[in-house]
């Protein structure tokens, strides 16, 4: 059985809510946030042979995590003296990063949330929910 700080993780790294209750305006009207029922039932269906790999996939997210965190200083500095820093090094620890939370989001069957403000302007999401004809 999943625990309550595995959903969070889960929900976390698959850019869902972690909060009790959320609104969204739609049309200037408050609406009730529509994807998060997707992860929360997701998580009663995970079949429990499955559990060691969704944790394993939530660490390796969570170390990944961390290295982009941890090569913040990186992207001030192009080369020291005979060490030059890969110029595209940040995209392609995020490209590792996107291609394990979708794994995570294969194992539960859904989408990592496709509102999820961390990917915006990498070409993920939307913040428009009508359509616009004119």
């Amino acid at each position: 059985m999943l625990t309550e700080q595995e959903k969070v993780r889960a929900r976390h790294h698959l850019g869902y809510l972690n909060v009790q209750q959320s609104q969204t305006f739609v049309l200037g009207i408050p609406a009730g946030v529509q994807t998060q029922f997707i992860i929360e039932g997701a998580f009663n269906r995970v079949l429990p042979q499955a559990e060691p790999l969704f944790r394993d996939l939530l660490d390796t997210l969570d170390v990944v995590e961390q290295q982009i965190l941890d090569n913040t200083p990186n992207l001030a500095v192009s080369s020291i003296d005979e060490i030059h820093v890969r110029p595209d090094e940040f995209n392609r620890i995020l490209d590792r990063y996107e291609w394990f939370r979708r794994e995570l989001a294969n194992l539960m069957g859904i989408l990592p949330n496709p509102f999820d403000q961390r990917f915006q302007g990498w070409g993920a999401g939307s913040s428009i929910n009508v359509g616009v004809s004119g």
